[in-house]
């Protein structure tokens, strides 16, 4: 769609725009390039993509559904997100978008073929790249209470990527709750199986000045222990991002040199 280099966007929505509008069909729907590809191809990091992605939604120009496209085999935990791009904008149509949705359907879901007759779901489309999910030892480490570790191996390899990474989560603020009584505190392996990660907080308890004193740093502890959690999970991705990142094509620079 050489209609994308003809708008005003700022650079890195333009590249993220013109990846889509790459892999979709004529009429704008059926593109479900992975993020990282788009990272790849518009050499950025995957969060700046994710950014340039929500902008452009709310902006209009695009649509997107969540874990909607890949192949017909793919893993729902690879399935990456699909995209329609809003053809009527795009081209400065007087459209209206609720005449959009007559042409496109009201979810903006598209026919089996398009022109280019290029069929949903290709079967070589690349795969989203797995989550990628902490180690049990960072989880054993983080626990509370170390008991029964073959038990709580077990509970761990059946986790997901995704609840993996929320379980390593809660350990570290049930570790560091001062409602929590060492004397009651459950086995990680039991722990695990009951998704104790999604428990509320712990009910307060009456405590005297010193233990008061003590929850209060203890609270400051575990706010240092998750956000220290998480930067080094963001510095991590963006490291990864940055060693994959293609540097941009000579052929690119030149275009938008013209534009």
């Amino acid at each position: 769609m050489s209609e994308v280099w003809k708008t005003k966007l700022p650079t890195s929505e333009k590249m993220v725009l013109l990846v889509i509008a790459d892999h979709a069909s004529d009429d704008g729907t059926e593109s479900w390039p992975s993020q990282r590809l788009i990272a790849e191809k518009a050499s950025l990091t995957i969060r700046t993509v994710q950014r340039c992605i929500n902008n452009l939604a709310a902006a209009g120009w695009l649509h997107m559904e969540k874990r909607a496209g890949g192949s017909v085999n793919c893993r729902d935990d690879r399935r990456p997100n699909k995209y329609t791009i809003h053809v009527g904008k795009l081209r400065g149509d007087t459209m209206t978008r609720r005449k959009e949705r007559d042409v496109i359907g009201d979810d903006y879901e598209a026919s089996s073929a398009t022109q280019t007759r290029r069929h949903t779901r290709p079967l070589n489309h690349p795969l989203e790249t797995p989550i990628e999910s902490p180690s049990f030892d960072e989880f054993y480490k983080s626990y509370p209470r170390k008991a029964a570790k073959g038990a709580a191996k077990k509970a761990w390899d059946k986790l997901s990527p995704e609840d993996r990474v929320r379980a390593l989560e809660g350990a570290l603020r049930y570790a560091n709750d001062p409602n929590r009584d060492e004397s009651f505190t459950a086995y990680p392996a039991t722990w695990l199986n009951a998704e104790r990660w999604l428990d509320d907080p712990l009910p307060p308890r009456k405590f005297t000045p010193e233990e008061i004193k003590a929850r209060e740093i203890l609270q400051a502890k575990a706010k240092t222990d998750l956000e220290r959690e998480r930067a080094r999970r963001i510095d991590e991705e963006d490291r990864r991002a940055r060693e994959q990142a293609v540097p941009m094509p000579d052929y690119l620079k030149d275009l938008l040199k013209r534009v």
